[in-house]
Formats: structure tokens, C-alpha cells, sequence
């Protein structure tokens, strides 16, 4: 069976640190939405007496070990979970750049996840996959899901969020040679803010500002307060997308790319001849990827 999966990126339009766990985890709040930047994976899945999994990757220069790659380890635990058997190619078509904040490979991994329970006669209900994808990382369960959501826990607990973006385009940039961990990010944050000891004021006004007021022009990332000020191209993209006519401009996860939003296409489009640095102007798609 052939099963092709389109694994799209995610923004963050808001996005705050309430707390260190005692795991180690952060707690966050989050509202995450889904836009048209995405990966192509096709899964090639035949049952067999025993599991085999390869996997290949295009358009990504680093790839590394690829037992490590979300992708592989999503195949290889929905099989452990579910007695599966079968021998999985994986092709994965790299869009989304990686260590950009954009959920390249939490996507890819929800994208496996699908594909491996459908080939599988659907054998784990969505709460099921769902909590599958969160032992494997904290934005798989929203990548499995895909429009807008209000992600809280570590990122795992997925809630509804009534967000109307029809009519508005989203430049992506990318800044060309600085990148960020999220390990590092948060670990910065930690040092910012005393590990989380205290209450957090700003994430009170920000939270306000964006529930209560106007979600376009209350934007927030806590994360841009540690890597901006160590990617200087990041924050003048993001200068740049406001001074270009985007009518709200932030950064997205831990970085560092940036992502303005615009309500006139031909403003976008304009923007993206104007910036400097590698750009894709996506639009944000109303659809859900994952039914029961």
C-alpha cells in the first residue's frame, strides 16, 4: 500500500512559559495554527513477518542517523504499540527547514502516524494516536490535528480555538545562516527568568492582550526575548515585515524564523520581493487531518 501524507508547519501566534516541571518539562500555553508550508511523505507499507523500516530523505542536506529522525521513530512506535508488522519505506520531501520553529519534523512524524493507521485498518482511535504522538514529541499531537488550536501541558493537551483566518497570508522568513536549539532557547529562558520561580506579569498582560483584545495585534512569543537579541537578522526581518504592512509580525516556537501576517495578498507578495533572506508567502488552510 502507498499512502501519501502532506505534513504541514506550524506557527505559534502565541506562545508563553508558565512554569519549569518537575520532569524537567516546561508548562506552556500556546496557540498554534496550521499553514500551507509543508513536507511531502509518502509511506510505501507492505505487512511482513517482521518489521523493517528505511527511510529517505530529499531536499535536507543534514540528515544524520536516521533512527533519530522523528519520522523513523514514529513508524517504529505506532508497530511497538500496536503488534504491527511490515516492512515501511518513508520518502520524505523536505520543505519546511529544520531548527526553525515551524514543527518540520513533529509534522513529518504526525504525517507517519496517519499514514501507519490507516494502512493498518485504523486499529488506534484518534484519543489513542493522539497520545501516541505526544511520547514522541510535544507538537505532534497538534501537527497530527492541523488548524488552530490552544496547546497547553508541554504542548501536548490540545484544546478547540475559534480563529477566522480566511483572507489572510503569512510571509515566512528565514534568516540565511543563524539557526536556534530549543534546548538552548530554554535553557536561556531559565536564566532570564530565575527558572519560573516567580509569577510572571508579562505573560498576564500578553495573555490578556491576546484572548481578550485583538489575537492580530497582540502576537506573542516569550522566546524572542532570549534569541532576538542573539539573531539580529531574525529581529530585522521582523522590522521589516511590520514596516511592510504585515499587521502583526512575531517570532515562531524557538526560532528564528518569522512569520507577518498580511490581510492584502498583493502587500505580501511585495513584502517578499523587499526581505532579504530565503521567504515563502504561504496562506493558512481551514482543514483538520485527522477524523474518526
Amino acid at each position: 500500500m502507498i499512502i501519501k501524507e502532506k505534513a504541514y508547519a506550524k506557527i505559534n501566534l502565541f506562545l508563553d512559559v508558565l512554569k519549569k516541571r518537575s520532569d524537567g518539562y516546561h508548562e506552556i500555553r500556546s496557540v498554534m495554527h496550521a499553514v500551507d508550508l509543508c513536507d511531502e511523505v509518502t509511506l510505501t507499507v507492505t505487512p511482513a513477518e517482521y518489521s523493517c523500516i528505511t527511510l529517505k530523505i530529499e531536499g535536507e542536506e543534514d540528515v544524520g542517523d536516521e533512527t533519530q529522525n522523528l519520522a523513523y521513530i514514529a513508524a517504529e512506535r505506532f508497530m511497538d504499540k500496536t503488534d504491527y508488522c511490515a516492512t515501511v519505506m518513508i520518502a520524505l520531501q523536505k520543505r519546511i527547514p529544520a531548527r526553525a520553529g515551524l514543527g518540520g519534523g513533529s509534522s513529518d512524524a504526525a504525517a507517519v502516524l496517519r499514514a501507519m493507521n490507516l494502512a493498518a485498518g485504523n486499529p488506534l482511535s484518534a484519543e489513542a494516536l493522539l497520545a501516541l504522538g505526544a511520547e514522541i514529541g510535544s507538537d505532534v499531537p497538534f501537527c497530527i490535528l492541523g488548524g488552530t488550536r490552544l496547546c497547553t501541558g508541554r504542548g501536548e493537551k490540545i484544546a478547540p480555538y475559534s480563529w477566522d483566518s480566511k483572507g489572510l497570508f503569512f510571509l515566512i522568513a528565514l534568516p540565511k545562516e543563524e539557526k536556534s536549539s530549543t534546548v538552548s532557547a530554554y535553557r536561556e529562558l531559565d536564566e532570564m527568568f530565575d527558572d519560573f520561580k516567580e509569577d510572571n506579569w508579562q505573560w498576564h498582560n500578553a495573555l490578556f492582550s491576546f484572548f481578550e483584545e485583538e489575537p492580530l495585534s497582540s502576537l506573542y512569543n516569550i522566546f524572542e526575548s532570549t534569541v532576538l537579541p542573539n539573531c539580529m537578522e531574525a529581529a530585522t526581518l521582523r522590522t521589516q515585515m511590520i514596516a511592510s504592512g504585515a499587521v502583526g509580525s512575531v517570532m515562531s516556537g524557538s526560532g528564528t524564523a518569522v512569520y507577518g501576517i498580511f490581510t492584502d495578498k498583493e502587500k505580501a507578495e511585495s513584502a517578499k520581493k523587499k526581505i532579504e533572506g530565503s521567504v515563502l508567502c504561504v496562506s493558512a488552510p481551514e482543514i483538520c487531518f485527522f477524523t474518526k
